[in-house]
């Protein structure tokens, strides 16, 4: 499947205003570094359930979904790092992406075999891919893991832009920290 298809596809296959409305749901409550973990969670978990399991959570390192014919998908969610925040202009260069933490140095290491085929790039109110392969030239030692580095927009296949779907009112707005509490409080309860 080229770049190109599976942008399609997931265009078709995903429900993004369900996606934005979560986005939009969680909004800054799980920045906290010991949070991060949990928002990444929840928005990885949404899309399997946000595509009526069409892409299948799998959260392998280096892979979090598998996709149609077997392809797969690492996914990575950044804040602003698609469009600018205000004006909703494309930036010239995706904002870095951390994509793998080697726990160690990561001089002269590149992405291994087992990476994900493509990287799904999720912003708060935009979505794009690209292939390892034009992934790769991107891709530099950030000290103890790899990042990107200057990835042109224009290398992405946008899903869809800003201003193509917009976050639903909930008729109720629950926190998940709360939610998470509530239930860390319920399961401690039985000791």
């Amino acid at each position: 499947m080229q770049t190109a298809e599976l942008a399609h596809w997931l265009a078709y296959n995903v429900d993004w205003n369900k996606y934005v409305t979560l986005v939009d749901q969680v909004g800054d409550e799980l920045n906290e570094r010991k949070l991060r973990f949990d928002k990444s969670d929840l928005f990885e978990r949404a899309l399997e359930l946000f595509s009526n399991q069409d892409l299948q959570y799998v959260n392998r390192e280096g892979v979090d979904h598998i996709g149609p014919n077997g392809i797969t998908i690492e996914m990575k969610y950044t804040d602003g790092c698609l469009f600018t925040s205000k004006k909703k202009q494309p930036r010239k260069h995706v904002a870095d992406l951390q994509l793998m933490n080697s726990r160690g140095s990561s001089a002269g290491r590149t992405l291994p075999e087992s990476y994900a085929q493509f990287l799904l790039i999720c912003d708060r109110d935009s979505v794009a891919v690209i292939s390892k392969e034009d992934l790769i030239p991107y891709v530099i030692d950030a000290g103890d893991g790899l990042k990107t580095s200057k990835l042109p927009s224009s290398a992405v296949n946008y899903v869809f832009k800003p201003g193509e779907y917009f976050p639903s009112k909930l008729t109720e707005n629950r926190s998940y920290l709360q939610a998470k509490m509530d239930m860390q409080n319920q399961f401690l309860a039985q000791f």
